[in-house]
């Protein structure tokens, strides 16, 4: 019962960190649980890419896909207060921005938008609703009322829908276990200071098994690694040449690459292939 209950918490603890989602009051909070909580990253992505697959479903029904996918992402960016965009935005103003690794340090810290990252988060925002735009509306898929029964195209959206957050966030996971911590304090600071192997695998069953499944249904979508691996291992370069190691919003900007790397998949699987 009190392994239980330590799980519940530290899940908790970890969508009060990743969201504005509020955690009833009993959780309590300390620093120490918020390194343990992280292998609980993915599952709050499940969570996340389900509520906007539900506000996607709802809005669809009036709106169609394209409207309904910009509605839900405005959604999502309520639910998480535009954390991981925020992480990009600093990112790409940081790497853009510096020459040298304090002055990159010292422009991710800055809370202000630089020309880098205004261009950044405005090429990346388009880039998924365009993406999911056009994988959505190449489906077929279209609810013209509720119906209470599941199907296998419903399926297929609502996994497409958890994979791109669920699996981004496990990548952020990975690379927190790949590279150091890049300064002696911040944001992220806490979370980053003991992940192992354990919670890397911990994390690895919700960050994998949604993609998995929707691989299984649609095999193609393991083309989607074409996408994604050059990409991680493009922003691990910048890291790792740049700054030594990761900051939290390297973490952010991870998950969003990936999470739109995977938007972009699905035009590639269901138009073109």
């Amino acid at each position: 019962m009190q392994f239980l209950l330590r799980e519940i918490r530290l899940f908790f603890v970890c969508l009060s960190f990743l969201s504005r989602i509020p955690s009833p009051q009993w959780i309590g909070f300390q620093e120490e649980w918020l390194h343990k909580s992280i292998k609980y990253s993915p599952t709050v992505g499940i969570m996340l890419g389900t509520l906007q697959w539900f506000a996607y479903i709802i809005f669809q029904l009036f709106l169609g896909p394209s409207i309904a996918f910009v509605i839900s992402l405005g959604f999502l960016l309520i639910l998480t207060g535009a954390f991981h965009e925020d992480g990009f935005s600093d990112f790409c103003d940081g790497i853009g921005g510096g020459w040298k690794r304090e002055d990159i340090l010292r422009i991710m810290k800055d809370s202000r938008v630089g020309s880098f990252g205004a261009a950044g988060i405005s090429l990346l925002l388009v880039l998924k609703i365009l993406g999911a735009s056009e994988s959505l509306a190449s489906t077929g898929f279209r609810l013209h009322h509720i119906q209470y029964f599941w199907n296998d195209q419903l399926t297929s959206v609502w996994l497409y829908f958890i994979s791109a957050h669920s699996l981004s966030r496990f990548f952020s996971v990975l690379m927190m276990l790949l590279l150091p911590y890049a300064k002696e304090e911040g944001y992220a600071k806490p979370m980053a200071k003991e992940i192992t192997w354990s919670q890397t695998l911990f994390a690895s069953l919700a960050g994998l098994i949604p993609f998995l499944l929707l691989s299984y249904q649609h095999p193609y979508f393991l083309m989607s690694l074409v996408f994604i691996i050059p990409s991680l291992y493009y922003m691990y370069s910048l890291m790792k040449r740049w700054i030594d190691g990761f900051t939290g919003d390297c973490l952010g900007a991870v998950q969003q690459v990936v999470e739109t790397c995977i938007w972009i998949s699905g035009v590639f699987v269901w138009t073109s292939i």
